[in-house]
This record gives structure tokens, sequence and C-alpha cells, in this order.
């Protein structure tokens, strides 16, 4: 016999939150902020909606996230830190 359980939402996890950053390239700036203890692999990074590869294209170090190459005027820079 097959069993079913009713869900209740007290037996769900809590909702898992993020923060969104959005910046505009400037085709000078490299350098963004991010929350302190982001690392590459928890974070997101998009230029007009193309992900970007970690270490890569860019590097996390604090509260700084590095291009290596500036971002060019007017391109949509998003940087989605996930839940650590």
């Amino acid at each position: 016999a097959t069993e079913f359980k009713k869900i209740q939402k007290s037996n769900l996890s809590p909702t898992l939150t993020y923060v969104t950053r959005n910046y505009t390239g400037d085709n000078s700036d490299t350098t963004f902020t991010v929350t302190s203890g982001v690392t590459v692999d928890n974070c997101i990074v998009t230029e007009n909606g193309v992900v970007q590869k970690p270490t890569s294209d860019y590097t996390v170090s604090s509260t700084t996230l590095t291009f290596g190459t500036a971002p060019a005027t007017g391109v949509a820079i998003q940087i989605r830190e996930l839940p650590r």
C-alpha cells in the first residue's frame, strides 16, 4: 500500500534569500562591491544576461569583485550572491 503524507507549511525549509546587485559598465571600472564572505563559488555574474565564467572572467576577494576586462559602456552587470 502506498502512503501519502500531507505536506504542511511548518515542515518546509525556510525560504532561501539572495542579494542581487546591479551595476552599469563604463569601459573603465573593473571592480564592484559584493558582501563580505562572497566567493566565486556562491555568486552568479552576468553581463547583459550572459553568464560570466568564475576565475576566468572575474575574481572575488574580500568585498570586491574584479573583472579581468572592464565591462563596456552601458553593459548591464548583475551580481547575484547566493545563500552560503
